[in-house]
């Protein structure tokens, strides 16, 4: 199978020149975000993936190879039946809990470097 058999729907110039725009300033602050702790780094690059997966049928080709693309595409599934305050609702709740998860690792940490 052929990545272009796949995605054959093809966008006009202006439109995917705009796209790449808003993909290199998502990639720009998602690096960022990378090392300031205060920006969702990863939400931002997952977006730039996800818009150039729009422009570029190569890239959405490569990206649905990957195994933690899938995963998320696959979660993005599975919460699609749920009303957007029932998704907002659940995004919060994943997010507590990996806070709750992260300060967890970072006491278990210290009290293992005393």
């Amino acid at each position: 199978m052929n990545y272009s058999d796949e995605h054959a729907q093809e966008l006009p110039f202006v439109l995917k020149a705009v796209l790449i725009l808003i993909v290199g300033v998502f990639v720009v602050i998602g690096l960022i975000g990378l090392i300031l702790p205060i920006i969702p780094g990863i939400l931002f690059l997952a977006l730039a993936a996800w818009l150039m997966t729009k422009v570029s049928s190569r890239f959405a080709f490569h990206l649905e190879q990957n195994a933690t693309w899938m995963r998320v595409r696959r979660y993005w599934r599975s919460i699609s039946f749920l009303s957007i305050a029932e998704q907002i609702k659940l995004t919060f709740l994943v997010a507590a809990r990996t806070v709750v998860d992260g300060v967890e690792s970072l006491i278990d940490f210290i009290r293992n470097r005393k």
